[in-house]
């Protein structure tokens, strides 16, 4: 089973990158897909993820340079400048650890210099489709 978690804070603007993503991915028939919308990721989300076999994280991420660019890397995905409590790296850590389970992942991030509202609808709107499509072709 894929299982793509959206995390963020919808009430943040461009900080609800990830949530807005999962609702667009709502209007679709995915098959053997559980979506799941977080305002951020705790230990205990692994207790929905143990049953995986491809997890994909969708997020926000801060940078000055490149708003509405997207990455999809976990090298470069650096924890110490976001608000969620743990990483992805801790819940692949734990779902290895834990329930000796090792899901192929992914992570879908926008960079944004913006967490308090959205500045440029269109941008944002494109690259929350962008993902969209790609995550319907792939999936």
């Amino acid at each position: 089973m894929t299982i793509i978690v959206g995390f963020g804070n919808d009430l943040r603007g461009e900080d609800g990158f990830g949530i807005d993503v999962i609702k667009k991915l709502q209007n679709y028939d995915l098959p053997n897909t559980k979506l799941i919308s977080t305002f951020q990721l705790t230990p205990e989300l692994s207790l929905e993820l143990k049953e995986a076999t491809r997890l994909i994280f969708i997020d926000a991420t801060f940078s000055n340079i490149n708003n509405y660019s997207l990455a999809c890397n976990l090298e470069e995905y650096k924890h110490d400048q976001l608000s969620h409590h743990i990483s992805i790296r801790t819940i692949l850590m734990i779902l290895e650890r834990l329930y000796n389970t090792k899901p192929e992942y992914e992570l879908y991030s926008m960079f944004t210099n913006s967490f308090n509202e959205i500045i440029d609808e269109k941008n944002y709107e494109k690259a929350i489709k962008k993902v969209v499509e790609f995550i319907k072709t792939v999936n």
